[in-house]
């Protein structure tokens, strides 16, 4: 079985793009987790899109460990760029799960996706975090050090399995003082693990502050090891991600 596949990336977080509409890629555990691994190509999130109509593309998401996904900030960007250097489109709408975002090129490679509103389940367990609903359930620790980690990923666990993606915030205090200070996150991603950089991720840092009243003015800038991505949202409380995204290369894959 050979496969086109197109590689890219998002400030080091990294997909693999195929566009079903060419080529028949057979969904299997199997084939997801061997494209995706380091030995092969190598990937955080497997991209799956049909392109038929590049204004208004399906699109389907896996993780590195083969479960899907039905929201990825940096991936939606990295495929907006990928219809523009293919079909020279400016916009789409790339639909998720049976949700539309609305992404568009900004200015060279930067690119916008809106993610919507969050939302905040409540989880009276959980008194030290804070969860936060944008496409994926995040949960957000606030203040903890590298060390303090994987304590909090065992602590987790038996409450949400592996079924969220686990936010660090590295300098809320230095943020609440200075309000122009960069947000500095860490993220583990569900199926992917910890990931240079995480669009939705970043997204849900960011509503964690507005919601604790420790920002006011759109943007917010979010930053991981990757780089900077701004967060921007109006009146409506609608969320924007703005950020970069790079192609890597074209590729076959021979499974």
């Amino acid at each position: 079985m050979s496969i086109n596949y197109t590689k890219m990336n998002s400030q080091g977080n990294d997909f693999i793009i195929i566009d079903t509409t060419i080529e028949a890629f057979e969904e299997t555990q199997n084939n997801i987790t061997k494209m995706c691994s380091r030995e092969n190509i190598g990937c955080d999130q497997l991209l799956l899109v049909n392109t038929s109509n590049p204004k208004k593309v399906a699109c389907k998401i896996y993780n590195s460990d083969g479960t899907s996904a039905c929201q990825c900030g940096n991936g939606l960007r990295a495929i907006m760029l990928y219809l523009n250097k293919k079909f020279q489109t400016s916009e789409s709408i790339i639909n998720v799960c049976d949700v539309d975002y609305k992404t568009q090129i900004i200015d060279k490679d930067m690119i916008s996706v809106e993610l919507g509103k969050p939302t905040y389940p409540a989880n009276d367990a959980l008194k030290d975090y804070s969860i936060v609903g944008i496409g994926n359930l995040h949960i957000i620790v606030a203040n903890h050090d590298e060390a303090s980690r994987d304590s909090v990923l065992k602590k987790l666990k038996p409450e949400f399995g592996e079924d969220y993606n686990l936010i660090f915030i590295l300098n809320l205090e230095e943020c609440k003082k200075d309000i122009n200070k960069p947000l500095k996150i860490k993220v583990n991603e569900r199926g992917a693990g910890w990931t240079k950089s995480c669009g939705s991720g970043a997204t849900a840092a960011a509503a964690y502050l507005i919601k604790h009243n420790y920002a006011e003015d759109s943007p917010i800038i979010i930053k991981q090891d990757g780089g900077m991505l701004e967060v921007h949202w109006d009146d409506r409380m609608m969320f924007k991600l703005v950020g970069p995204s790079e192609f890597e290369h074209d590729g076959v894959w021979d499974g």
